[in-house]
């Protein structure tokens, strides 16, 4: 789920819940959607219908779409692992580079501009060090098979252990009732 709505329902239900970031890969392999089609743009244009404020762009038929998200999501293994006070950042900075500018998550440049954003140093090198890295892509493919096992097929995503997986773009307040009511079924 987009960054800010996860730390505003963590912030509001402090110390009774906890979230864990796993690796979701939207486009796991290289090329696999070449272009945006009617499909892709009717999502984003009803996700930015639903959360106008998050400045979505709707893109042109045709237009290049995102290579893979496996670099990305490479790069954020490894911004968690030696920056995690930068994460929320990283997440800011990667969800406006796809969804409101409209770049390829899978450039390195781009990569190393969202790293710079979230105020991580030595970008670049931490970007080259992301993608060479192998456990890293079998961590972030391992971690992709468990949310395919557990009937995970879209982003942003939710997991509670029990129930069925949350995805798409489900607005803030019934997230939030949702969790009120897990919370108070866990802790009448």
């Amino acid at each position: 789920m987009a960054a800010g709505r996860r730390q505003k329902l963590a912030r509001e239900l402090e110390g009774r819940v906890a979230f864990e970031r796993r690796a979701y890969l939207l486009l796991p392999g290289e090329g696999q959607r070449p272009a945006y089609d009617d499909y892709v743009i009717s999502h984003r244009k009803r996700a930015a219908e639903m959360e106008p404020a998050l400045g979505f762009a709707i893109p042109e038929v045709g237009q290049p779409y995102p290579r893979s998200s496996l670099p990305a999501q490479c790069v954020a293994a490894a911004v968690a692992g030696s920056h995690p006070e930068a994460m929320d950042a990283l997440e800011d900075a990667l969800f406006r580079a796809v969804f409101v500018e409209l770049r390829d998550i899978s450039s390195g440049e781009v990569l190393a501009d969202c790293v710079r954003k979230a105020a991580v140093p030595d970008a670049e090198a931490l970007v080259e060090r992301a993608l060479a890295d192998d456990d890293c892509r079998e961590r972030v493919f391992t971690e992709h098979e468990e949310a395919l096992a557990e009937g995970v097929h879209g982003i942003p995503a939710l997991l509670v252990p029990g129930y069925a997986p949350i995805t798409g773009a489900v607005p803030f307040e019934a997230l939030r009732r949702a969790f009120l009511h897990l919370v108070e079924e866990q802790n009448p």
